[in-house]
């Protein structure tokens, strides 16, 4: 009797005590936030600051006892001091509307196949995920309007990746697998890294003081070796690609001290890996057979997304309802459910395919001239951009912007806040061509 009596006081006891965490957690949480929440409305830049540290813990942090999204809860909290001090003071923080016409047509495609959605709670997530892209890229182009700001947000970045690449490396070595740091999963942290790589490269060229290059040589080293480490096909496809593309475009204009600092650089990258048990995981995983076993899992992904989009090819199947749908179209496909479930379990390898098989012809056109705008724009300024410094700073903004559009061939990086980091370096992109433009880059920013 006596033990049954201690087992329920112990019991009781270690209630009391999780509860008691539990409040102290949230306390902390309220803590936090509203710290965050005094700091962005004395400075509303620094919001930008906040999104980028919390992008790489894919938009959770898991406390085991409550859950917080700190992307969601920054945005909101940015906007809505963003549309209270534009109302109650006199700063004008929407006045710049660079590119945001042109993604109106897409924006609407979405709502409108939200109209088709089979699970409500599914379609909400995927329209946020649109939304908090544009909404991102819009606070970015009118926050952000000095060089000061500019390096603020750049180095914020660069320091987030080198956090992430430093993890990611210690999970390699520790683990022996691929490094896969806070995202999960090797693809979408290669894709994180290889998003801000031509950056580094950009600013590396651009940098005038010697302390400033060996910091940011460190961080493209960190960087590279974990883009490396992750043995991501599709990250290293996107980057050569897209290293290959500016090549050929920037060839002559490219400087001899750019070639000596990047020939340092991959001089150190080969050294670690020759050195180290990573040209043996490399021999393994660049194995001719494994390479088309992955890659016809992800063409296959093509006819299993035209088989579920072929009665609705207008407007697709709806936003969202990929997720609900995918096993039916598999099992009508006739494909091993067991082979290809886990394969596609969360999307089609591919976000232009997605997107078609989701908005359809309609919605795909839509998302397709929004991009073309963005690269018709950003081609078009860098002609006019005479400043050295600024050029090969917008040339690595760009790589960022075409190396992300690469990825998305193989990929889809939607599903882990990457996206954000996109519009955040497409936003940069179009703040630095402004710098020359007083009269459409607001100064009551």
């Amino acid at each position: 009797m006596h033990f049954i009596v201690s087992i329920k006081r112990s019991l009781f006891n270690a209630f009391v005590f999780y509860k008691e965490i539990e409040i102290i957690l949230w306390i902390c949480a309220i803590c936090v936030v509203c710290i965050i929440a005094g700091m962005i409305f004395y400075k509303p830049y620094l919001g930008v600051v906040f999104v980028i540290v919390s992008i790489p813990f894919e938009g959770k942090i898991d406390f085991g006892c409550i859950s917080i999204y700190p992307l969601e809860v920054i945005l909101a909290i940015l906007a809505l001091i963003c549309i209270y001090k534009s109302i109650v003071g006199r700063n004008n923080y929407f006045g710049n509307m660079k590119l945001v016409y042109s993604c109106i047509p897409f924006v609407l495609c979405i709502m409108l196949s939200a109209m088709k959605s089979i699970e409500l709670s599914l379609a909400v997530k995927e329209i946020i995920r649109w939304l908090a892209l544009f909404l991102i890229y819009y606070l970015t182009i009118n926050l952000i309007n000095d060089e000061k700001k500019m390096r603020i947000i750049l180095y914020s970045i660069f320091l987030t990746v080198a956090m992430v690449s430093v993890l990611g490396i210690i999970n390699y070595l520790s683990m022996g697998y691929r490094a896969i740091s806070f995202f999960g999963n090797p693809n979408p942290l290669a894709g994180y890294v290889n998003l801000i790589i031509p950056v580094l490269f950009g600013m590396l060229m651009t940098s005038v003081f010697l302390w400033e290059r060996i910091m940011l040589g460190v961080f493209a080293v960190l960087s590279i070796v974990t883009w490396f480490v992750s043995f991501s096909r599709s990250a290293w496809l996107s980057l050569i690609m897209t290293m290959i593309f500016f090549s050929f475009f920037f060839f002559n204009k490219i400087k001899r001290r750019t070639v000596f600092i990047s020939l340092i650089i991959f001089s150190m990258f080969a050294v670690i890996v020759l050195s180290t048990n990573v040209k043996n995981d490399l021999m393994r995983r660049s194995d001719l057979q494994r390479s088309l076993i992955s890659a016809g899992y992800r063409v296959q992904c093509y006819p299993i997304g035209f088989n579920m989009v072929k009665d609705d090819l207008i407007s697709g199947i709806g936003i969202g309802n990929y997720h609900v749908l995918i096993d039916n179209s598999l099992i009508d496909s006739g494909l091993p459910l067991h082979k290809y479930s886990h394969v596609i379990e969360n999307h089609l390898h591919s976000l232009y395919l997605q997107l078609f098989v989701e908005t359809g012809i309609m919605g795909l056109s839509a998302f397709v001239f929004w991009l073309a705008c963005i690269v018709r724009y950003l081609v078009n300024s860098l002609k006019s951009i005479e400043n050295p410094r600024y050029y090969w700073q917008f040339v690595g903004l760009m790589g960022g912007v075409i190396v992300y559009l690469f990825n998305n061939l193989t990929d889809v990086l939607m599903v882990h806040g990457i996206h954000l980091q996109w519009g955040i370096i497409i936003g940069l992109a179009v703040v630095l061509t402004q710098f020359r433009e007083s009269d459409t880059c607001p100064k009551t920013v």
